[in-house]
């Protein structure tokens, strides 16, 4: 997978905790997704950003993504979790431990980050 692959993925997994059908747009475009999580996320954005998870990781596959529906969860309710799977114990999670320190959201980034990229 090329760095722009990565970058890609991150943009689309960042998106689907932050804007869901945004997210979702950019993997699928205007089709059936895009309307279901539309309306997943007016009725909240909880179901919104757990449908968006899945559709990028389940389409994601298709073009070679190692990205998961679990780790996706994962980094956004426990980062230090879904770095821990992709990476084990080591300097990642450290890291993930000291950014969650100080502000939730630079360690789910961080975690997110982790989780798109190939092993």
């Amino acid at each position: 997978m090329s760095d722009d692959e990565s970058s890609g993925d991150f943009l689309r997994a960042v998106l689907a905790w932050f804007a869901p059908p945004v997210g979702v747009f950019l993997q699928v475009g205007l089709g059936l997704a895009f309307w279901l999580n539309l309306l997943l996320t007016l009725f909240g954005w909880l179901p919104g950003a757990i449908h968006a998870a899945w559709v990028i990781s389940s389409r994601g596959r298709e073009s070679g993504s190692t990205t998961t529906f679990v780790s996706l969860l994962l980094c956004g309710f426990l980062p230090p979790v879904a770095v821990f799977m992709k990476r084990g114990v080591g300097v990642p999670l450290l890291v993930n431990l000291v950014l969650l320190w100080f502000v939730w959201l630079p360690g789910v980034l961080h975690a997110t980050w982790i989780a798109v990229q190939p092993d």
